[in-house]
């Protein structure tokens, strides 16, 4: 640091300087030195400053002093010419025009070398032109000045992943998350390539959110189990959360602690993990435990649609037929029993789903006070583009089973993609409980006042599931980037 008059020329950390585009050496009004530690260096107060210094100050104004000090001089010079280019550089930006933000750069990085910033946005602009390897040429020129940022190394990372190298990412995003632990883009880029999993410790908190390396989950998970007492509804809780993320072993693991509890749950637990050794291809384990479960409960039509579909993957496709009917018997309206008995391997299949509704009506007809027949009946004339009868198939499904949600919004969900949602609000007013029913029919009722432009009411339905935190987080984030989106779109004019 040196004194020259009102000024003060302090050094600056070379490293730190080349970052940000600005001379090693900086004139500071004596006025502003004292508060700059706790304000910062800006880049506008850098040019005002360079720019009063040379035109206004005593050693400014001194040919002698430029003489001596004409290095220093030239690099306030520099700087201060660079301000022009750097705003069509930063306006070529704005307008993603990379190509004259490129050459704008190009012009900066010739002026001055050391701006390692100007380098910096030069190889972001490469990149977003497509063109990774000069993109990462200019990245390489600057990584002793980066080395440590976690967002250069991202940056470098996924240009990397760009150019098919997910070694070489994998190692940058290392070097991020060194630098920065909860660096998030970093994380994000770990799972793409397959390293880290996102895990909700609890599905219904959103804080318990971890990364964990996806060749350890069962391990870690089952740690955590173990170091605090569970009960049985919580096994059940993290085997619905796994199995939907079809992690197969760590559903089979929380199965397995499920079944030593009692009640309701026991049940599902038991085919929960049958259906987990299937799907882990342990179908020799998965039919044995089907084949005791039938033994040890004979009416569960589930344990019976388990055993049918161990039976088929064990290459006994012959005795399945059997363990159906045994399932239809015990529950007529057993959804995936129906599905097995009466629909084509390929539900999608129009043509084969018509030919198949014949016997299924027989069947309805059969079984008339069976919702999930009747269910299943509407879901094949949906396929076969019958929408009245299959919303009217929906409708006397509901009128049979009126306390299960998952059918009822079933077929809000239909109506509402028929646009029929007056409906789904005129059915919603006849239950005087919906705030306590399935986040799915509150969901589709928000949906339904939305579409009708009632956006208060919208709003607030959204905003309950939002706020209800018994459900899970996903489900609670939706809800709420539904609330946001509603205020950042202009009200339907009715």
């Amino acid at each position: 640091m040196s004194e020259q008059g009102d000024w003060v020329l302090i050094g600056l950390d070379e490293n730190m300087a080349r970052r940000q585009g600005i001379p090693a050496r900086m004139p500071v009004p004596r006025g502003e030195f004292e508060g700059l530690a706790d304000k910062g260096l800006s880049i506008d107060a850098a040019r005002k400053w360079i720019k009063d210094f040379l035109t206004s100050s005593e050693p400014g104004k001194s040919g002698v002093w430029r003489k001596q000090n004409s290095t220093l001089v030239s690099q306030f010079e520099a700087f201060l010419d660079k301000t022009p280019v750097w705003e069509r550089a930063q306006k070529a930006f704005g307008e993603r025009d990379y190509e004259k933000a490129i050459s704008a750069l190009k012009r900066i990085v010739t002026m001055d070398p050391d701006d390692h910033a100007a380098r910096l946005n030069l190889a972001s602009a490469q990149a977003n032109m497509g063109d990774h390897p000069a993109a990462l040429k200019s990245f390489q020129a600057i990584r002793k000045t980066f080395q440590g940022d976690a967002d250069y190394h991202v940056a470098v990372g996924q240009v990397h992943l760009a150019m098919q190298k997910k070694d070489a990412a994998l190692d940058e995003m290392v070097l991020a998350l060194e630098a920065k632990p909860d660096c998030q883009p970093a994380l994000d880029a770990m799972v793409q390539l397959g390293v880290l999993v996102p895990i909700y410790e609890n599905p219904r908190d959103a804080a318990s959110l971890v990364y964990v390396r996806s060749d350890a989950v069962l391990d870690y998970l089952t740690g955590q189990w173990d170091a605090a007492p569970r009960d049985s509804a919580f096994y059940l809780e993290q085997l619905a959360y796994h199995e939907r993320e079809l992690r197969h072993d760590v559903a089979l693991a929380a199965a397995d602690r499920a079944v030593s509890g009692e009640g309701e749950g026991v049940e599902r637990a038991h085919l929960a993990r049958i259906a987990a050794l299937r799907s882990l291809g342990r179908i020799d384990e998965a039919l044995a435990a089907a084949e005791a479960l039938v033994k040890t409960a004979p009416s569960s039509s589930g344990a019976w649609v388990e055993l049918a579909k161990c039976l088929s993957q064990a290459g006994r496709g012959e005795e399945a037929p059997a363990a159906i009917e045994r399932a239809l018997e015990s529950d007529p309206g057993d959804l995936a029993a129906l599905s097995l008995r009466f629909w084509p391997s390929d539900p999608a299949d129009i043509q084969k789903v018509n030919a198949a509704i014949p016997a299924l009506a027989a069947f309805v007809a059969a079984h008339p006070d069976s919702a999930g027949a009747r269910r299943s009946l509407a879901r094949a004339e949906l396929v076969a583009g019958r929408i009245d009868d299959a919303l009217a198939g929906f409708a006397a499904a509901v009128a049979l089973a009126p306390e299960d949600d998952d059918l009822r919004a079933e077929y809000w969900s239909e109506l509402g993609k028929q646009q029929r949602y007056q409906e789904i609000i005129a059915d919603a007013g006849r239950l005087s409980d919906l705030a306590k029913r399935d986040w799915k029919l509150r969901w589709n009722e928000a949906e339904a006042y939305a579409a009708l432009g009632k956006n208060i009411e919208a709003r607030a339905a959204f905003s309950a599931i939002n706020f209800d935190e018994s459900l899970h987080v996903d489900v609670r984030r939706r809800a709420k980037r539904a609330v946001k989106t509603m205020d950042e779109t202009p009200p339907v004019v009715t």
